[in-house]
């Protein structure tokens, strides 16, 4: 049985790191080198539980959970961020590209929309 707390997850957003593609799939990612992390990173750098990303609303955030390295967006050392299409996340010296094509194809359907709703007169 599905649990009703549970955020609807949408296909389109994804982390890119070592030319690997990534779903996220849940509410809550979790990155770092222990096994018990969805997305396990084997870099004596990273921490064992790096960082979180979570899905609050349709807006996406990383967390870092305290890490030893740092967790870096666009090369600003950050504790919590909103992340945005093409940010460059950095977890100790390991590059992780954010990618949210849900919301273009959001402006883009809005775009759309926006013109069918104008009919001649």
């Amino acid at each position: 049985m599905k649990d009703t707390r549970e955020k609807e997850i949408v296909d389109g957003v994804y982390l890119v790191i070592n030319h690997q593609i990534y779903p996220i799939k849940q509410s809550v990612t979790k990155i770092g080198r222990m096994l018990d992390n969805d997305l396990v990173i084997q870099d004596s750098l990273v921490s064992r539980h790096h960082a979180e990303i979570h899905l609050e609303g349709n807006k996406y955030k990383i967390v870092d959970k305290n890490s030893t390295g740092g967790t870096y967006i666009n090369n600003k050392k950050i504790k919590v961020s909103s992340l945005y299409s093409g940010d460059v996340i950095l977890l100790a010296n390991v590059p992780i590209m954010f990618i949210n094509d849900k919301h273009k194809l959001d402006i883009k359907g809005a775009e759309e929309t926006g013109k069918l709703a104008d009919e001649p007169e």
